[in-house]
């Protein structure tokens, strides 16, 4: 496979796609576009479509969200990493295995021609003994080009399903999800807590809370004290809004207590509030342990990085 002067660097998760068209020696962006045109969506789309084959009807959709861009590079190749690898997307495949280098040797790719539209790139997941990740994969290897000079870590990518991945010596050799995101979510307000937790604007007071709630389920006493927000909100009228982040330190030093006993650097990628939090939970839990933040504009753009470190190792083995 030729490597292009330009591409089009396309992530589709589960409820968006974010489109971009890449100068590949450069990484510049020439141009973008972002939707809410989502795997889960465009399934259930085709669901109800039943003329048409899955891949056809995700490739249709591709084509039409492609139709934002420029005309000029429209036909681009696209690289897609995400979701639309899954049996939900646009054609589902194996996942890759653990270990995987960090240039992207040992994953699963499949290149799509088409004479007469753009050529698709489609990017495998990959799992471990228990645990898989679609998307997150390419997102690492990009991020590696920022983080080339340190042999061993973990990499936290915090979210709805927060991932903590561990490389060393050039590899991604382990991996594990956290549903944390997802818990705020269900507890904060689906749950008999919903009633007692209310969103508000970050304070010292927020601060005091959340770092209390941080101790507590890095203490591992995250079912102990989830009742007690309600019972809180009963007896003493306690408030609200400092129990919406409490409730979040409950469930993120929860979540960190399972690295306590790693004594590697650890190195934090997410985009705010969540970048934040996180931060915070880092300096109060690990004090003295060595630790990296990356900001909101590296998360946005390791997946760029990261296709463009595909193309080249793609080209490399093909050549």
């Amino acid at each position: 496979m030729k490597i292009p002067l330009t591409f089009i660097s396309c992530d589709w998760g589960t409820t968006n796609i974010r489109l971009k068209v890449i100068e590949t020696e450069t990484l510049s962006t020439l141009a973008e576009f972002s939707s809410n045109v989502g795997i889960k969506a465009v399934y259930q789309d085709y669901l109800k479509a039943s003329d048409k084959g899955q891949f056809s009807y995700f490739y249709k959709t591709l084509i039409e969200l492609i139709k934002n861009l420029p005309l000029e590079f429209q036909n681009n190749l696209v690289v897609v990493s995400g979701m639309a690898s899954s049996s939900i997307g646009m054609l589902e495949m194996d996942y890759a295995n653990l270990p995987f280098s960090i240039t992207g040797n040992g994953l699963h790719w499949k290149l799509i021609t088409n004479p007469t539209s753009p050529d698709v790139l489609l990017i495998s997941g990959v799992r471990d003994v228990v645990d898989v990740m679609r998307g997150e994969e390419t997102q690492v290897i990009g991020l590696y080009t920022i983080l080339a000079n340190y042999d061993k870590g973990v990499l936290l990518l915090p979210g709805t399903h927060s991932k903590h991945i561990y490389f060393c010596n050039n590899e991604i050799v382990h991996f594990k999800t956290y549903m944390t995101g997802e818990l705020f979510e269900l507890l904060s307000k689906s749950s008999i807590l919903s009633n007692s937790v209310q969103e508000k604007q970050w304070s010292p007071k927020s601060k005091k809370e959340f770092v209390r709630g941080l101790n507590l389920g890095f203490k591992k006493e995250l079912t102990a004290q989830l009742f007690a927000i309600r019972a809180n909100d009963i007896l003493n009228e306690a408030s609200k809004h400092h129990a919406f982040y409490f409730l979040s330190g409950l469930l993120i030093g929860e979540e960190l207590s399972n690295i306590k006993n790693e004594k590697q650097r650890i190195i934090l990628n997410t985009v705010s509030p969540l970048l934040k939090l996180y931060e915070i939970a880092l300096i109060e839990l690990f004090p003295n342990q060595e630790h990296q933040i990356l900001n909101d504009e590296t998360e946005v753009n390791a997946v760029v990085k990261g296709h463009s470190v595909l193309l080249k190792t793609i080209a490399e083995l093909e050549h």
